[in-house]
């Protein structure tokens, strides 16, 4: 029998959590030696896996984890990789390590992380045989899961994995506490992202696998979490100290120790009132300042960190509304990820909601844990994220003009058509015709104004840098079947400007957009539900 297993790849931290059937949770796995225990809320600790990486430039020889004491990121000798999760979804910038005769690049480190995570879980739980469900943050979705999938899973030679989003997973994960028909809210801030999902319990009988089941009613988000806090720490320092600017490669070396510190720094005050940010030159020479508690809330305010916590918030809020479940019928609030254990970020929350009804319960561990209560057999009822269309020429301007396929909020599968169209030629003899199909993820769902990014060093420094519009722009629309634009194979060819194919779209149980086609020039179905892309 497969051992079912749910694991949470963090921006900061990494846990693995494996469904205990009799007691009907998923709960976190005993990796000795390469996991740590963490505090969180009301004195709990949590078992987590720094998600951190090292090697030895000589050797090769890789640690992970806690294995990765605080000494190596200042070791010339070590290459240390941090953050890579942020690099598989493009957040932030990193470039190779020469290791060796050779190099390692960041995305290479992320999946050998990860296949060790596996491969130690294997020997914790003493299986080869294992049901795996990952998780995946939802604006990156798609990128997220084909490295999962195509790299991670191969590696570790994995035959079953299956990749779900975070917020889902987190919300499965408290699932267990609550009854069919209520209404709650997971509130979910890591190191990379805040994801803010309503989700209502559904009923036994309308769960389609059985069990608990969750339906998400309302969704919003920001790009923007904990690593850019620190960034915000970092800069805030260093802009009240002399760091030696005209040398960059000293000035990204003494940055780094400075993010780092601001990381303890912001972990200390969520609990103390003071915390000193250090860095220390390599003459000696010590770079420090203090940040009371104040001092750092003000910062949050300044920056708008908690503005855009507040008005991600409401967007959630207003979109449960809008299908029908008001904030007052929210029974539980969930805080889920290290970010949302700030003091400020809290008080956001507490604006409203009363403080009896949220809830910091292991807030680091209950994303791993409910993605083992989907391997356990929870069903989820979820619906499509982001807006999809479709790109085509207008003819009097000549310019890319966008035409709705999907809309976000869109629940699948859909058993008829969402859209029916019909494509024309192009020119005279054309054989090959398709269609050219976007996601536009933060159009209706993310805020992706994040300022500041964070932009890693071979040699391990850091240093922080603006995001441009053009950057935003770009990262706000994706075209998912750009190897494969055209699908459909006109025979005899098409005419130009003559209809040729009526295309029906439906999306289905796997969240993949097919289309069937018919071809109007010789009156027959040439594609039946073909899946073109997968959705998200």
């Amino acid at each position: 029998m497969a051992t079912r297993i749910g694991i949470d790849f963090g921006t900061a931290n990494t846990v693995v959590a494996q469904w205990n059937a009799e007691r009907d949770r998923g709960e976190p796995i005993d990796l000795a030696g390469i996991d740590v225990l963490r505090p969180s809320a009301a004195g709990v600790t949590q078992r987590v896996v720094p998600s951190v990486v090292a090697y030895d430039r000589q050797s090769g020889t890789r640690t992970i984890g806690g294995q990765v004491s605080p000494d190596m990121f200042t070791d010339p000798g070590q290459a240390v990789f941090r953050s890579t999760k942020s690099v598989i979804t493009g957040r932030i910038k990193d470039i190779a390590r020469q290791v060796g005769a050779g190099s390692i690049s960041p995305r290479h480190a992320a999946t050998q992380f990860l296949s060790d995570i596996l491969a130690a879980t294997m020997l914790a739980v003493d299986s080869r045989d294992l049901e795996i469900v990952a998780t995946a943050p939802v604006e990156a979705f798609d990128t997220y899961r084909d490295w999962m999938v195509r790299e991670v899973s191969e590696q570790a030679g994995l035959a079953r994995l299956r990749v779900v989003d975070e917020a889902t997973a987190a919300a499965v994960g408290y699932s267990a506490r609550l009854n069919p028909g209520d209404t709650f809210m997971v509130f979910d801030f890591g190191a990379g992202t805040l994801d803010i999902s309503v989700v209502r319990v559904q009923d036994a009988q309308a769960s389609q696998g059985g069990g608990a089941g969750v339906r998400v009613v309302g969704k919003a988000g920001i790009d923007f979490g904990g690593d850019n806090i620190d960034a915000l720490l970092a800069e805030h320092v260093a802009s009240r100290l002399r760091l030696p600017y005209g040398d960059s490669h000293l000035h990204n070396q003494i940055f780094g120790q400075l993010l780092r510190s601001a990381e303890a720094a912001k972990m200390a005050l969520t609990s103390g009132p003071l915390a000193t940010i250090r860095a220390v030159h390599p003459d000696g020479t010590e770079y420090s300042a203090e940040m009371s508690r104040g001092d750092f809330d003000a910062l949050l305010r300044n920056k708008d960190v908690t503005g855009r916590v507040g008005r991600a918030l409401r967007a959630a809020l207003d979109k449960a509304a809008g299908a029908g479940f008001v904030a007052d019928q929210i029974r539980d609030v969930f805080l889920v990820g290290g970010t949302s254990l700030i003091p400020a970020i809290q008080d956001v929350v507490y604006m409203q909601f009363p403080r009896d009804i949220v809830r910091i319960d292991r807030p680091l561990e209950a994303v791993a844990a409910g993605a083992a209560g989907i391997a356990g057999g929870y069903e989820l009822h979820d619906h499509i994220q982001h807006d999809y269309v479709i790109r085509h020429v207008n003819r009097d301007t000549g310019e890319y003009e966008f035409e709705s396929l999907v809309p976000a909020g869109t629940e699948y599968p859909t058993l008829t058509p969402i859209k029916t169209m019909t494509i024309k030629g192009v020119r005279d003899g054309q054989r090959n015709l398709g269609l050219a199909i976007y996601e536009r993820a933060h159009a209706t769902f993310r805020d992706a104004s994040a300022d500041l990014e964070i932009m890693f060093d071979a040699n391990g420094g850091a240093r922080a840098v603006a995001v441009t519009s053009q950057q935003r722009q770009q990262r706000s629309t994706l075209w998912l079947n750009e190897d494969s634009p055209t699908f459909l194979e006109a025979d005899p060819p098409a005419t130009a400007g003559s209809d040729r194919f009526r295309l029906d779209f439906r999306v289905d149980a796997q969240k993949r957009l097919t289309v069937s086609a018919f071809d109007l020039e010789r009156r027959t179905w040439v594609l039946d539900q073909q899946p073109v892309v997968r959705l998200s």
